[in-house]
């Protein structure tokens, strides 16, 4: 179910450093690896409850079903505290399903991309188990496994990255990093064009048409607009760098009379706005065709909406958290137990009062019909219908509704979630028509914030977070928790 969050999602540039032998199992490994012939590498390595780290895995496994010829390997990142033991940013979940990841890597390779591929799509805390029967894997054998050899094991990976110089979400190919983009086919052609040329898949240019060079000249002015707690992507200006050679970032403050003067009505931070020149609308032709840019005057606007951001343009809306999601995304759904889950046990400020809003797309035909379409299809909108509906009719009943309905709500059944919250079934089926104009316009709040990522926060009316792990930062929220295998993994339309 996590899919690459549009072209939108924000790129990644990666470590720099060269990779070399490690551990002894896997120097062996890659000194077989390439005696046995010139077939290219392609490693991942990533933290095993990031989002943005699976959204690589699923590229790099994407890549080898296309390019058989690849030799893809997964690597689980963890770090080391001070007396040498294993430590994870999202706790001891991820610890052991980091060392679930390299135990299978080891013992069970043949197994490792099934039960990787069935644990994103079974995300609660004993997911693993479903996923490692999907791979053909008796789960107790693996526990057995990891209690015995997990940390020896994880140890050679440890050593391994670390001597690779990794140390965060990276692909290397052939022991190089990669630093393109984190898209499909920007990956799949770095890839190919490493493979020798009788295992080349050939790439055809969109409808036979050759690759346009940009016009020679001088680079383009670049400008980093930031703001207090909202870091530069050094991997995102690097990608600028890859694009324009010489290209020289101007970093500035939103707060900043120089920003005021030369970009006043700019409304969202981080941004990185490119000069708006021939030769950047003929390097940028299909990302501007995309929409992944914003035409301003003289500039060409990229806001990057990765992991968190500010509305500086909207109005503060205190002790308010916007909410939004799919209702048939698993990872939206445990994000809305996690906030519900915090509120019923006071682990969040007094008085915050939580909204859910939809992502999807609705249009409205002359005669005041609506079209409507939502990621997971009709099932979806209409459980978004009528969650507006029970929101509005029932607001008391409303998180009781969600909890039960939660449990299984890609299911048909929820009338019998209703009951069990006391909420009025035909009550919500007579109000549908006018939930179905309230859906188009909570799609058309979340377009218009360029929202398309679920989950994501909106707090107080301004700043801007995607997925848990994200909120969890904001202080007074950070008892929120989730039991997803990535606290910032998502749904993207």
């Amino acid at each position: 179910m996590l899919k690459k969050p549009q072209i939108k999602t924000a790129l990644l540039a990666l470590s720099a450093a060269l990779i070399c032998a490690a551990g002894a199992s896997f120097a062996a490994e890659a000194k077989a690896a390439r005696a046995a012939g010139p077939a290219v590498k392609l490693e991942i390595f990533f933290e095993s409850m990031d989002g943005s780290g699976w959204q690589w895995f699923f590229l790099g496994d994407a890549v080898k079903k296309r390019l058989p010829a690849v030799d893809f390997k997964v690597y689980p990142l963890l770090t080391k505290n001070e007396k040498g033991d294993l430590e994870a940013k999202r706790g001891e979940s991820e610890v052991a399903e980091s060392l679930r990841m390299a135990v299978l890597a080891k013992a069970w390779p043949d197994k490792l991309f099934a039960y990787l591929n069935a644990r994103s799509l079974s995300p609660w805390a004993d997911g693993w188990r479903d996923a490692a029967l999907f791979a053909g894997l008796d789960p107790a054998e693996l526990d057995k496994k990891v209690a015995a050899d997990g940390r020896k094991i994880y140890g050679e990976v440890y050593d391994y990255a670390k001597k690779a110089g990794v140390s965060s979400a990276s692909a290397l190919i052939n022991g190089k990093p990669y630093e393109g983009e984190m898209r499909l086919l920007t990956l799949y052609e770095a890839v190919n064009n490493a493979l020798p040329r009788d295992k080349k898949a050939f790439v055809p240019s969109p409808q036979g048409a050759a690759v346009q060079a940009a016009p020679a000249g001088p680079a383009p002015k670049f400008w980093i607009i930031l703001s207090s707690g909202i870091q530069k992507n050094e991997a995102l200006a690097g990608v600028f760098a890859k694009y324009f050679a010489g290209i020289k970032p101007v970093t500035l403050d939103y707060d900043s009379p120089e920003r005021a003067k030369e970009f006043p009505e700019l409304d969202f931070v981080p941004a990185y706005l490119l000069e708006d020149t021939p030769a950047a609308r003929t390097k940028l032709e299909s990302e501007l065709k995309a929409g992944i840019f914003t035409e301003r005057k003289g500039y060409l606007a990229y806001y990057d909406k990765q992991r968190r951001g500010f509305y500086a343009g909207r109005q503060p809306e205190p002790g308010v958290l916007k909410l939004f999601v799919m209702s048939q995304c698993p990872f939206g759904v445990l994000a809305e137990n996690a906030v519900i889950d915090a509120i019923n046990g006071k682990k969040v400020p007094a008085g915050v009062k939580l909204e859910v809003h939809f992502i999807g797309d609705a249009d409205k035909d002359a005669a005041g019909k609506y079209t409507f379409r939502s990621l997971h299809g009709t099932p979806e909108w209409e459980e978004n219908v009528r969650q507006i509906v029970i929101a509005d009719k029932f607001p008391a009943k409303f998180f009781a509704y969600l909890l039960e309905r939660n449990k299984d709500v890609t299911s048909t059944r929820w009338e019998d979630a209703a009951a069990l919250a006391g909420v009025d079934a035909k009550a919500v089926n007579a109000a549908f028509e006018e939930g179905k104009a309230r859906l188009a316009e909570d799609f058309k709040l979340a377009n218009s914030m360029g929202i398309g990522t679920s989950p994501s926060f909106l707090w107080e009316g301004r700043h801007f977070l995607v997925g848990v792990g994200e909120l969890a930062k904001v202080p007074g929220f950070e008892q929120v928790s989730s039991s997803a295998p990535a606290s910032g993994a998502a749904c993207a339309k």
